[in-house]
């Protein structure tokens, strides 16, 4: 067993502890059991189910309980009936009304350790509107949720409150990468994402960006390569300026548009400002310049955003609408924005 899993199982050690007593009690002793198992039944307060994630960890502790099958069948099944249903109590009450770990981990029980699930499943579509989606037709959960690579156990650390846990664990996963890729670089972000470090996000964005932006300039003379680099340049310099804008590195993002803008030219500028990524660069330049001021190459980045209203310009939203017309009193563009306003009104 590799030392990631043994970790995740340890954390979990206590909670099949509990499920040994309650399988144990199932028949022999019934007041033991209630008492067990009322620690994980659904108790709203405030519409929120105050024992939403113990529930998540004990159903993942059965999952990974070494010999399940050496268990009483008949009490095992009942107990994971009683998690699953007091589960849909919580969608019907809750403020939360997603699927969820517990949802997923107590379907994937049923489907393994009970035959005829068809009427617990049809509850759990009726629980609310996004259960639907999971039991629409042919009931989905994930398949992997046995095999616990270190990307699993990272994400349930995560969903089941071990954040200390879950810290360890993306340390492993650093350890273990020898080449930081955009695939891996990627999953870092994701992983920076989850626990909301926004400046390992905005590193992360950053490497993403040098990795894509170094095979652009390597490939400028091979035509059909540099369409293909210039692509991924554009969706990923979209984000890294996103990100830098949130929080508030308005010169720096200045500096990588700049840097870039040249090279985002020579995209035909009708198909440019029509797809997402071009879209979220000009919604990223209209606010740099709106929060810089006394910059030289203001100018350069208005003609950059006016290109894009100036041209056709039917996908932007309200907002970018909005802080465009506030660009153009900054820039003392009137007669420009009062065009665009006649252009959206028609």
């Amino acid at each position: 067993m590799q030392l990631f899993q043994e970790k995740l199982l340890k954390v979990l050690e206590m909670y099949q502890n509990d499920f040994d007593n309650i399988v144990g009690s199932f028949f022999n002793d019934k007041d033991k059991y209630n008492n067990l198992i009322s620690k994980y039944s659904c108790d709203t307060e405030d519409n929120v189910d105050k024992n939403y994630l113990l529930r998540a960890r004990l159903s993942f502790s059965i999952i990974y309980y070494k010999n399940l099958e050496a268990l009483n069948k008949e009490a095992v099944k009942n107990i994971i009936i009683y998690l699953f249903n007091e589960e849909l109590k919580d969608r019907e009450t809750s403020k939360y009304k997603g699927i969820g770990t517990a949802l997923e981990a107590l379907t994937f029980l049923l489907n393994k350790y009970s035959k005829d699930n068809k009427d617990l499943f049809e509850k759990a579509k009726k629980a609310n509107n996004d259960c639907a989606i999971g039991y629409d037709s042919n009931v989905r959960f994930e398949t992997d949720i046995e095999k616990l690579s270190i990307e699993y156990c990272m994400h349930y650390a995560l969903e089941l409150g071990f954040k200390d846990l879950y810290y360890e664990l993306i340390d492993i996963w650093k350890s273990s990468i020898e080449k930081w890729d955009r695939i891996n670089l990627e999953r870092l972000r994701d992983f920076e994402i989850e626990i909301g470090n926004k400046e390992g996000e905005l590193e992360a964005n950053k490497k993403l960006y040098e990795i894509v932006k170094s095979d652009y300039d390597k490939n400028k003379q091979n035509q059909a390569l540099s369409k293909k680099y210039l692509f991924y340049l554009v969706s990923y310099l979209s984000i890294y300026i996103e990100n830098l804008i949130k929080l508030s590195n308005y010169n720096v993002a200045l500096d990588i548009i700049l840097i870039n803008i040249d090279d985002i030219k020579t995209i035909n500028n009708n198909a440019f400002y029509k797809v997402n990524a071009g879209i979220s660069i000009v919604n990223s330049a209209i606010k740099i310049l709106l929060n810089i001021e006394n910059n030289d190459h203001i100018n350069l980045l208005w003609d950059f955003i006016k290109t894009a209203f100036i041209n056709e310009h039917n996908p932007y939203s309200k907002t970018v609408y909005d802080d465009f017309f506030k660009a153009c009193d900054k820039m003392n563009e009137a007669e420009l924005k009062d065009k665009v306003s006649k252009d959206i009104k028609n």
